[in-house]
């Protein structure tokens, strides 16, 4: 009979095919435990170098006490968990490699805090949305009817990450921080060491996601968040648009799946002639960009005010990528959390050389297009336009004076003015010494944005000296981007 004959021959194969079995099991064990040991090893190195690093860049040359590091530009990705942006020879990034001097007082955050909010209800009350409505009619363009008709008219409250424990909730936004806040808020749960947490195998926002699971009900979200420090992020639009270009679609070899997602794509429908990128340039991607649907694409490509709808949920703490390190300080202090226990920090900024660069591919007409896809954002947050347009090609669209005279002007973040003043003395005198990115002052036409900018992009300081001259801390953990 075959059936015997099949069981006959199973019984003297299976001996043989489990110690086969065996031996892969333990094989495969093996080279685990070596690999973890090897991994744990550079990881163990990594740390001694980046604490001595940050020491000796505030020792000073004569021992006379801490200072604060230079603003370095750097094109090397200083940590295995943070994202590099470059690309050739090009520096892309400036990095500041500790926490970020000085130490700011209560008393600033709060006024900044204050000017920001009210920045947000004010838009929001000026839209008649959520609850700062009005019940009022109000002129709006056909082009502002379109964008708020694309805003919820609920609150979101899934988009919101909740600690009903430690009374706080963040509203994570991809290509503004999302990933480092998210670390600090596993580093919370008490159930991820320093090691796990740059360890992990998904993305930070995905794992937070998991530890922060949504409350019982909806109807709980407004009871609850009236007891959080609750967070708003966000980031100037068109710089959160130029890194989530770089990240997803420059380097075809660094995010093939980008490429083959959106890359390819654009490349086929808009590249009009002969270039030596295989992915789309910025302004091919702009053009993709403006010619569709963002609620269709990629998460990072949607306005913050669609994901976060901050005039329906009541926000107490707006923190901007371009301050991050001091703002989450400031809402940690708020929700009672004590101060940030961490100092792995860098900021992972777009300098001037690199928006000119980028910028300049795009005409005045393109640039005006984009702030009218992303003008709620700029409303909301208070940023401005005016070093992006200086950048731009003239172009052959007629732009109408109107509307020139309409878009977003200087709106100084006093914030930023008190960390450029405390970095400018130290980044003059290790000019001679140091590979110091500085900008030369036509690059922004004299120009101010409220916003992500280095040292030279902030103009003169509105508070007085003793706001802000403290020590500096010295950093003494590791290092990664707020990306």
């Amino acid at each position: 009979m075959v059936f015997p004959g099949i069981l006959r021959r199973v019984n003297k194969t299976l001996p043989a095919l489990l110690q086969t079995i065996a031996i892969i099991c333990f094989i495969h064990y093996v080279a685990k435990g070596v690999l973890m040991k090897v991994q744990t090893r550079s990881h163990h190195d990594y740390h001694t170098r980046m604490k001595a690093g940050s020491l000796h860049a505030h020792s000073g040359r004569g021992g006379g006490g801490p200072r604060p590091a230079p603003v370095r530009s750097s094109s090397v990705n200083p940590h295995p968990a943070a994202v590099s942006f470059s690309s050739g020879k090009t520096s892309t990034t400036t990095v500041s490699p500790t926490t970020p001097p000085p130490v700011i007082p209560d008393k600033v955050m709060e006024r900044e805090q204050k000017r920001r909010l009210d920045k947000l209800h004010k838009a929001c009350t000026r839209m008649n949305m959520g609850l700062w409505a009005t019940g009022q009619a109000n002129n709006f363009t056909d082009e502002e009817k379109l964008a708020m008709a694309a805003v919820p008219k609920i609150p979101l409250y899934q988009a919101l990450l909740v600690s009903e424990e430690k009374r706080l909730a963040v509203c994570p936004v991809v290509r503004a921080g999302s990933q480092w806040l998210s670390r600090l808020l596993l580093q919370l749960t008490g159930r991820f060491t320093n090691t796990k947490l740059y360890r992990l195998h998904e993305p930070p926002s995905a794992i937070a996601r998991y530890n922060f699971p949504y409350l019982s009900s909806w109807e709980k979200y407004p009871v609850v968040l009236a007891k959080c420090v609750t967070v708003l992020m966000g980031r100037h639009p068109l710089d959160r648009l130029l890194a989530s270009y770089r990240h997803v679609l420059e380097n075809p070899d660094k995010n093939p799946h980008g490429y083959l997602h959106y890359g390819k794509r654009i490349v086929r429908a808009y590249r009009k002639g002969p270039t030596p990128s295989k992915g789309p340039t910025f302004e091919e991607f702009v053009r993709f960009l403006l010619e569709h649907d963002s609620r269709h694409l990629d998460e990072a490509w949607h306005p913050i005010i669609r994901r976060c709808t901050p005039c329906h949920i009541p926000y107490n703490a707006v923190v901007h990528y371009e301050t991050m390190w001091h703002d989450v300080q400031w809402a940690w202090k708020k929700a009672g959390l004590g101060a940030l226990n961490t100092t792995d920090y860098f900021t992972q900024s777009i300098t001037p050389q690199v928006r000119r660069k980028y910028f300049s591919e795009l005409t005045l007409a393109q640039i005006i297009a984009l702030y009218r896809r992303f003008k709620l954002d700029f409303d909301i947050f208070g940023y401005t336009l005016e070093e992006h347009i200086a950048y731009a090609k003239p172009g052959d669209e007629a732009i109408n004076p109107a509307l020139m005279n309409s878009l977003p002007r200087q709106n100084m973040d006093v914030l930023q003015s008190v960390l450029r003043k405390a970095q400018e003395k130290p980044l003059v005198k290790q000019d001679e010494d140091q590979d110091v990115l500085r900008a030369p002052a036509e690059s922004i036409l004299g120009l101010s944005l409220t916003g992500e900018r280095g040292p030279v992009e902030i103009a003169d300081n509105h508070l007085p000296a003793e706001d802000y001259r403290q020590p500096p801390q010295a950093s003494e953990n590791i290092l990664v981007s707020p990306e």
